[in-house]
């Protein structure tokens, strides 16, 4: 098995190399795309079959309208990962939903043994807000991402995403946009940056961010 895997790579490299000679740097480009090459890689796989929860929890009072973004991060945060990782098994976020609902809890190995969990994703929502002024809108949020092996209850990843901004380098007047609506993409945005740590994802998302909070 190993002589094959090496026998594909090395065919892989040799027909990168001929399409960088033959015809440029474009079909390289191309050869990067459909390969998945250009991607930037997960910085903590998760292993197929594994079962995962992910569980999100302000750290800080958010007001009343902003009462519920850590569930909503929570079930954005699972869908981009069933999506990526259709051989990993996310837990039902419902599932994940009553359980926290009915019971009391400290750390986020207790949510993951409860429900069954191998690894258990858990994000500490810092800030949050959605105003750079009265009439304005830019968002402004930092999250704690972590993971926990629910088996042992250690701690086998971590990162912190602080003072994110969306959009980062712009303002969307609130004439413009409905608070709802702006809440919604800005928690999406949040979800895209706090699930890239677990797959494959491409750097070219972040630079269209600005012209993304511009369209209808």
């Amino acid at each position: 098995m190993q002589h094959a895997g090496k026998r594909k790579t090395l065919l892989l490299s040799g027909t990168l190399t001929v399409l960088l000679l033959s015809t440029g740097c474009s079909a390289l480009a191309t050869a990067m795309w459909v390969t998945g090459a250009y991607k930037n890689q997960a910085e903590f796989p998760i292993e197929k079959e594994k079962k995962v929860a992910v569980v999100a929890r302000p750290m800080v009072s958010l007001t009343y309208r902003d009462a519920h973004v850590d569930t909503d991060l929570a079930r954005r945060v699972r869908a981009i990962l069933a999506r990526e990782l259709p051989k990993v098994h996310l837990i039902e976020q419902q599932k994940v939903e009553r359980w926290l609902d009915e019971n009391s809890w400290e750390n986020y190995t207790d949510v993951g043994k409860a429900l069954g969990a191998d690894y258990v994703i858990g994000i500490d929502i810092e800030e949050f807000g959605l105003y750079k002024g009265q009439t304005v809108y830019q968002g402004t949020a930092s999250l704690f991402v972590q993971a926990y092996d629910c088996a042992t209850g250690n701690r086998v990843y971590e990162k912190r995403l602080s003072h994110i901004q969306y959009p980062p380098n712009s303002v969307v007047p609130t004439s413009e946009v409905l608070e709802p609506d702006f809440r919604r993409e800005f928690v999406t945005v949040l979800s895209e940056f706090a699930a890239r740590p677990f797959h494959a994802w491409d750097p070219n998302e972040d630079v269209a961010l600005d012209a993304r909070s511009l369209k209808p």
